[in-house]
């Protein structure tokens, strides 16, 4: 796996006026992985194993002349990737493809069930009318292209979701950032389930 098992330094080190990611934080976190990598291949033991979801959700402290963000996010997203792909054959081999497609139908439904509602109500807005969320017509874009790709791709990439910015608003204008974050990580489960 050499996203893992690299000499992590071959990450971009950003000028000492920067800001960067923690190189220590992230080495340990590469390394760990890099660990957790060798025991599923050597023996398939998944205890105490980091999972996708885990490195999906993973953060490190800004550093100024720290790791560049953006070479170290690349590698997460292709280690989640490697990592749901040994998820998802693990619970095949120990609960049969027809489980696995029952839970990969349960996502999607509820999923989909959320794509299908209308513009500008497919999340709740914040408790505060003065308290930030994601702008909706940002979400809702790209609520409906998830709609229009899980419908006609056989090749989704999560890098649709993971590269996803939405505008900052207020009020009515706006869904609350953390029912819209959980639904998100939710489509990236999916997107690596039909994979």
């Amino acid at each position: 796996m050499p996203e893992t098992s690299q000499r992590i330094s071959e990450f971009r080190v950003v000028d000492e006026r920067e800001t960067g990611y923690n190189i220590e934080a992230v080495d340990q976190f590469f390394t760990d992985l890099a660990n957790d990598y060798e025991r599923l291949r050597s023996d398939g033991s998944h205890a105490g194993i980091t999972t996708a979801r885990a490195i999906r959700q993973s953060t490190f402290q800004p550093q100024k002349g720290g790791y560049a963000v953006a070479d170290v996010d690349a590698a997460l997203s292709r280690v989640e990737d490697r990592f749901a792909a040994i998820e998802r054959r693990s619970f095949i081999a120990e609960h049969g493809r027809e489980a696995w497609s029952e839970h990969v139908e349960q996502i999607a439904e509820l999923l989909m069930g959320r794509l299908r509602r209308e513009d500008g109500e497919r999340f709740r807005r914040p408790a505060h009318r003065l308290t930030k969320g994601y702008l909706t017509e940002d979400v809702d874009a790209l609520c409906n292209r998830l709609m229009r790709e899980f419908k006609t791709s056989d090749n989704l990439s999560a890098d649709v979701v993971r590269g996803a910015v939405f505008r900052s608003a207020t009020g009515s204008r706006c869904y609350e950032e953390t029912q819209v974050d959980a639904f998100l990580d939710k489509c990236i489960e999916l997107i690596h389930d039909l994979k």
